[in-house]
């Protein structure tokens, strides 16, 4: 979908909806390309060379959690092979957090994304936020954008048993909520969410709004 539905779109396309489940980079914000940047800044600190180019590198990290992206980068050469996942992963946090420090967060919120999500407060309608992402980054983009209060759950990647593309983390929000599968929509822009949400056997927006 090109563009942001508002809440009377979605009660007509899905009678009966009760609850909304976002995904975060790429759905609810515009980020994408700000984790890219943080890895492609890493590359050039360590001298690690990628065997393909950034619009390549780009794809390849689209909904990923970073600990499947360890192990498809990890072999580079110029990689360091002190690493572990967890200090991979606490690098490439660390140097996103500082780019989003430079930056506001409406140059990666649309305002539609909040005007759909203060209707959905405003309606009764449960709300969860469900990312691969980081626990530290994920707070730190809700509260930069003020949009806390609008999910009653955020499940990350820190309280993930098991990631996209497993069905396992819309369930378990689905399970939070006592919500079904015919009453839940799930918002994605990735192959692995999609993926994930459809195992999950809910109504699906692929969002393309960013």
């Amino acid at each position: 979908m090109k563009t942001v539905p508002d809440l009377a779109a979605l009660y007509a396309g899905f009678p009966g909806l009760k609850t909304l489940l976002f995904d975060m980079d790429g759905t609810l914000f515009d980020t994408e390309k700000y984790h890219t940047l943080a890895l492609q800044s890493i590359g050039q600190d360590q001298n690690i060379i990628p065997p393909f180019g950034p619009d390549k590198v780009h794809q390849l990290m689209m909904g990923k959690a970073d600990h499947l992206l360890f192990e498809l980068i990890k072999d580079w050469p110029g990689f360091p092979s002190s690493w572990s996942v967890s200090t991979f992963v606490s690098e490439k946090n660390r140097y996103l957090l500082k780019i989003l420090e430079n930056l506001s967060g409406d140059s990666y919120l649309s305002a539609s994304i909040v005007s759909l999500l203060e209707e959905a407060n405003a309606s009764g309608l449960q709300v969860g936020l469900v990312t691969s992402s980081e626990k530290i980054v994920t707070d730190e983009l809700l509260r930069i954008t003020k949009l806390e209060k609008f999910f009653a759950f955020v499940l990350t990647r820190d309280d993930s048993v098991k990631v996209k593309p497993d069905p396992w983390p819309y369930m378990k929000a689905m399970e939070h909520f006592g919500a079904q599968p015919e009453t839940t929509v799930v918002f994605e822009d990735s192959l692995v969410g999609l993926e994930s949400a459809r195992a999950a056997g809910t109504h699906l927006i692929k969002a393309e709004w960013y």
